[in-house]
């Protein structure tokens, strides 16, 4: 029995795959379910912020209000959504937002949504995977497990 699962909620379809994936336990095992938006730094030509790596750019209300009304939409698709679910807006860099938010949370899962067409999705799921100490789930359009990885073992 899972008691938490994060799902990290961009516009691709993948991310709604991964939705339904955790929806489906959450409902047999009465997980909770956090579904976290990362809004990435946008480029404001801020010289000194980009030359020091300074973030360009904090969430604003605009952003915030965005955001939760896209996971609002995201969850409502999956009708009478019958589990527990929290929604989380963070900005910062995708990979490192996701697993800071996967160890502040102490969720036991990550299941993430991933279309391989992307060729950045390696990279980015290496990232994470190695930088979080919970078990990630890697899913495709049809809900199909394209990577499991557990801390402390091989990848299956």
């Amino acid at each position: 029995m899972q008691n938490s699962i994060l799902i990290p909620m961009g516009k691709k379809s993948a991310s709604m795959a991964a939705l339904r994936k955790a929806r489906g336990i959450a409902q047999h095992d009465h997980t909770r379910l956090y579904l976290l938006h990362v809004v990435e730094p946008r480029e404001t030509g801020d010289v000194l912020g980009a030359a020091t790596g300074a973030a360009t750019h904090a969430l604003d209300k605009e952003d915030v209000a965005r955001a939760e009304a896209f996971l609002e939409e995201r969850w409502n698709r999956l009708n009478e959504p019958m589990a527990a679910v929290n929604f989380l807006i963070k900005d910062g860099k995708l990979s490192e937002t996701i697993a800071e938010e996967a160890r502040r949370l102490k969720v036991d899962t990550i299941i993430m949504g991933t279309s391989k067409s992307s060729p950045k999705w390696e990279g980015m799921i290496g990232k994470i995977r190695k930088s979080t100490p919970c078990k990630l789930t890697i899913v495709d359009e049809e809900e199909h497990v394209v990577l499991e990885y557990s801390p402390g073992s091989s990848d299956t």
